[in-house]
């Protein structure tokens, strides 16, 4: 019993072997072309450039705060959307804030807190009509390395390049990042 064991255990296991490599050759030699994302890179200059625009639609909605008859729909990686909800039938779009890799928000009495890529700014809503940055906090966040998706090929993020303030998906040839 013993030997037939092993006699199958030495003419299967090299078979097996060759047949895992066939599956798992990308992999091994991290070669792949195809769809991934890749890092969207801006300026210093261009993340600081907060500013009230007119209303927008809704592309990519992620976080909805409700503020009094208000409420702020942060657009991800782009802004905020204030919206006015007094007849909730009826909401009324009353402008846009952009504010280049914004995913999150919160307000607390006439200040808006939300991320500008890797910095915190506080923003003065008590107008909505005139918005404006109150103050910035740098680097308070970590650069965003990797996309906020799982099982992936992505583009490796190069800070030389600039700040990181979303992901694209397209086609790559041979990245080496994967999460």
């Amino acid at each position: 019993m013993k030997k037939r064991f092993t006699y199958t255990l030495c003419c299967v296991f090299p078979f097996l072997l060759a047949l895992s490599g066939c599956f798992f050759s990308d992999i091994l030699t991290n070669e792949f072309e195809g769809q991934g994302y890749k890092p969207v890179y801006i300026t210093r200059a261009e993340l600081e450039d907060v500013e009230t625009l007119p209303a927008q639609a809704l592309a990519n909605p992620g976080k909805i705060y409700t503020f009094g008859n208000y409420l702020f729909v942060n657009e991800r990686f782009e802004g905020i959307h204030i919206i006015d909800n007094t007849d909730p039938a009826s909401p009324v779009k009353l402008s846009f804030i952009k504010i280049p890799g914004n995913v999150d928000l919160a307000v607390k009495g006439t200040l808006l807190y939300a991320d500008n890529g890797p910095d915190l700014i506080t923003l003065n809503i008590s107008n909505l009509g005139s918005i404006s940055v109150v103050s910035r906090v740098k680097d308070t966040f970590p650069v965003q390395s990797y996309p906020p998706f799982t099982g992936t090929h992505f583009e490796c993020v190069d800070e030389s390049q600039g700040i990181v303030v979303g992901w694209e998906l397209a086609e790559l040839q041979d990245p080496q990042c994967f999460r």
